[in-house]
C-alpha cells in the first residue's frame, strides 16, 4: 500500500463513538460484514473494505488489521461506466433497423390488399417512447457487461489510542463515501480534524475559542489592479513588490 512506500496524502477525521478494540473478533467482525464484494454484470458501482496488503483479498482475521499502534485495511471502489456516445450511436442503429422493418411491413400489407390490417405498425415506422427506454436499458445491460470496470483503492488508517482516522483520498466523493461506509461499519460517526479544529482541541480549556475568533480564512485571489494576491502577507507582497520595481 502506498503508506508503506513514502508519504500518505491524506484527510484526519476524528471518531465520534465507542469504537470496538481493532484487536477484537467484534472488529474484524464488522469489516468482513461489508467486505468488497465484485460488480454483478448489471450493476455499475460497488465498494467494501479490503485488507491493506492485496487488494484482492477481502478476508478479515482477529487482530490481522494491527500494525504497530493502529488499524490497517483500505476502502476499494469498483465503477462501471457505459460510455453515453457509444450508446447513443448503438440506439441510432437499432432506430433505424426497426423503422426499416416496420416500412417493409406495411408495404407488404399494402400490397396485400384493402382488407389487410393497416394498423398493426404506426405511420412511418415511428418507435414509441416505451420502446426507446425499452432499447435504451436493454443495450446498457449489454454495454455493462462488456466493458471492465475501473478500480480505486483508499488506504485506512485507524489510530483507536488518539481517536483518529486517516483516509488516503482527497477528493469529496471519495471521501463522503468513506464516511458513510465506516459509520455504517462501526456505527460511530467522523467529523473533520482540520488544523483549525486540531488547534481548537490543541487549545482546550487555554482560552483557544478566544484566541482564534479573529481567523479568517485566506482568500489568494489576484486583483486586476495590482497584479499581486490581495491576503498575501506584508513581507511577500512588499518583496514582490521591490522586484517589480527592480525589473523597471
Amino acid at each position: 500500500m502506498s503508506f508503506s512506500l513514502r508519504s500518505l496524502s491524506a484527510r484526519r477525521y476524528r471518531i465520534e463513538g465507542a469504537l470496538p478494540s481493532v484487536e477484537s473478533a467484534d472488529f474484524a467482525r464488522r469489516l468482513t460484514e461489508r467486505r468488497f464484494e465484485p460488480l454483478s454484470p448489471h450493476e455499475e458501482r460497488t465498494f467494501g473494505w479490503v485488507t491493506a496488503d492485496n487488494c484482492l483479498d477481502a478476508r478479515f482475521e482477529t487482530g490481522s488489521t494491527v500494525r504497530g499502534p493502529c488499524a490497517v485495511f483500505a476502502l476499494r471502489v469498483d465503477k462501471r461506466r457505459v460510455n453515453s456516445r457509444l450508446l447513443r450511436a448503438m440506439m441510432d442503429l437499432e432506430f433505424r433497423g426497426r423503422k426499416k422493418d416496420a416500412e417493409r411491413a406495411a408495404d407488404g400489407q399494402g400490397a396485400a390488399g384493402p382488407g389487410a390490417d393497416r394498423g398493426a405498425k404506426r405511420p412511418g415506422g415511428r418507435i414509441s417512447r416505451d420502446e426507446r427506454a425499452e432499447i435504451r436499458k436493454a443495450l446498457t445491460e449489454e454495454l455493462l457487461r462488456n466493458t471492465n470496470p475501473t478500480m480505486e483503492v483508499h488506504p485506512v488508517l485507524v489510530y483507536p489510542r488518539d481517536g483518529i482516522v486517516l483516509f488516503g483520498a482527497l477528493g469529496k466523493p471519495a471521501n463522503e463515501l468513506f464516511r458513510a461506509a465506516f459509520a455504517d461499519t462501526f456505527d460511530v460517526s467522523l467529523s473533520a480534524l482540520t488544523p483549525f479544529h486540531r488547534a481548537l482541541e490543541l487549545l482546550e480549556g487555554k482560552g483557544g475559542s478566544e484566541a482564534l475568533a479573529a481567523v479568517r480564512r485566506t482568500d489568494f485571489s489576484r486583483t486586476q489592479d495590482a497584479g499581486l494576491p490581495v491576503a498575501l502577507p506584508g513581507v511577500i507582497a512588499a518583496r514582490a513588490t521591490r522586484s517589480e520595481e527592480a525589473l523597471r
